[in-house]
């Protein structure tokens, strides 16, 4: 508990009078910082409420809520609880199970901090601990992650608090132990279905075998790694407005619309004095201005920029997201393209399409596997199993063509992939450049949504295709 205090009092965690808001699962994790929390409280005069949230998954749910909420009882804790169907949510939004729970968490943690002490006048305590933040580590460092990636986990983000990442799993069970405290468990904890689990108990044991301190060694990394993320960004910061020149374009028949507001940069030739390491950041932080978005803008991308500046004037090349880099006198210039057809959706008159393309294949991972009926089908949003002898031809990683279509149920009603992405709103932009798995003119998957119904998994599967797809 010395440990605990001294950590929260370094990184001014809670402060006298807060109001704090606790995710309370049941499990030890959370048992223990509420245990932490209410031995605070006469200290600091902090106020406390316990959420618990029922994810409707698991059959113990109810007992799970049950415990939480005696647990508050018995501390003198004010306690809510709330429901929320995961499984529902991930298929509608087209994510993960467990992307879809922690954005329900987050969500439902906010409408009980706004209703209950004002918008904006709490903290949000969460349970994670080293173990996690080395978890997260090691999950991020094997998708290729940058070094923000390997420090995603802090003990303070925005009004998000973590004040147990300086004790591990060991102690807290210590801690509880010591304090005669009991908590629930997670029987899809011991599971392998989820990547995370796999870390936890194949990967991380063994590193502890190596040395008993390796979960301590990975946050100090990450600490450390984080400090230097930190310095990169005050230097990227001044390496963008020195070396970046940003331009604000509007669609001049609807000014009204931010959605119709366009961005391009233009990144001076004098960039190429600086550090490998901050141009690359500089140029990773113009892609995403003109994109509006972060996400799958990775290294092809930022090399074809870089390799940009050894050629001529008017060369060009394409970009993920329908943008296009075009080298000029003083430097290269990141933008959208503008070409439009009758319909609404932009042209890709893509040189280098064959070449994304390529590079996309790349990152598309095919196993064939006989079925096990002792593992879960995953609900990872990257990873997707097929029944490998329902494909009739050699499965194909293609952007889309005329005529792709896919199976939309079981009853093997069809759609045309075209109609599929205009349902599903899809930007116009992104269409021709999403990879496909495709069977033919059957298109098995559309990477980073939905699958074809037609090559579902069942009891009668025999051999499975495992498709990954890595996003770095």
């Amino acid at each position: 508990m010395k440990r605990i205090l001294e950590y929260i009092e370094e990184h001014k965690l809670i402060n006298d009078n807060d109001n704090i808001v606790i995710g309370l699962s049941g499990g030890a994790d959370s048992v223990c910082l509420l245990y932490v929390l209410t031995t605070l409280r006469k200290e600091k005069d902090i106020h406390i409420k316990a959420v618990h949230i029922n994810h409707m998954i698991r059959e113990t749910a109810a007992r799970d809520e049950d415990f939480s909420r005696d647990l508050s009882y018995q501390l003198n804790v004010d306690y809510v609880s709330d429901k929320t169907d995961c499984i529902g949510i991930s298929k509608r939004d087209s994510i993960s199970v467990e992307e879809a729970g922690r954005n329900e968490r987050y969500r439902i943690f906010k409408k009980v901090g706004d209703e209950t002490f004002g918008e904006g006048n709490y903290k949000i305590a969460v349970a994670h601990h080293m173990d996690d933040l080395a978890e997260t580590f090691i999950f991020n460092m094997t998708r290729g992650t940058g070094i923000a990636g390997l420090t995603s986990v802090k003990p303070v983000s925005g009004n998000i608090i973590r004040p147990l990442l300086c004790i591990t799993k060991k102690d807290i069970e210590e801690i509880l132990t010591n304090a005669g405290l009991k908590h629930v468990e997670d029987e899809t904890n011991s599971l392998d279905d989820y990547a995370r689990n796999k870390i936890r108990h194949n990967v991380i044991p063994v590193l502890n075998e190596v040395t008993q301190s390796a979960t301590e060694h990975i946050a100090m990394l990450s600490e450390r790694l984080s400090d230097i993320e930190d310095y990169l960004d005050i230097e990227t910061d001044e390496a963008y407005e020195k070396y970046g020149t940003v331009s604000v374009l509007s669609n001049r028949e609807n000014t009204n619309s931010q959605l119709d507001e366009k961005k391009e940069v233009t990144i001076s030739e004098d960039i190429k004095t600086l550090h490998k390491a901050i141009e690359i950041r500089v140029i990773h932080r113009a892609l995403i201005e003109v994109a509006g978005r972060a996400r799958d803008i990775a290294s092809v991308q930022i090399e074809a920029v870089e390799n940009l500046f050894d050629l001529e004037v008017g060369k060009k090349r394409d970009l993920i997201y329908n943008m296009e880099v075009i080298r000029e006198k003083e430097g290269v210039l990141i933008r959208k393209k503008t070409d439009v057809s009758g319909d609404g959706e932009v042209i890709v008159d893509n040189e280098e399409r064959a070449n994304l393309l390529e590079s996309l294949k790349k990152r598309v991972n095919l196993t064939v596997v006989d079925r096990d009926f002792s593992q879960n089908i995953p609900t990872d949003l990257y990873t997707k199993w097929f029944d490998y002898d329902k494909i009739e031809n050699c499965p194909s990683v293609r952007f889309r063509e005329n005529g792709d279509y896919l199976t939309i149920n079981d009853d093997g009603q069809r759609k045309l992939l075209s109609d599929y992405m205009i349902n599903e709103k899809i930007a116009a932009s992104e269409r021709d450049t999403i990879p496909l798995l495709t069977d033919g003119e059957h298109v098995m998957w559309v990477v980073g949504h939905r699958i074809s119904a037609a090559y579902k998994v069942s009891d009668s599967t025999k051999r499975v295709l495992i498709a990954t797809y890595s996003l770095e």
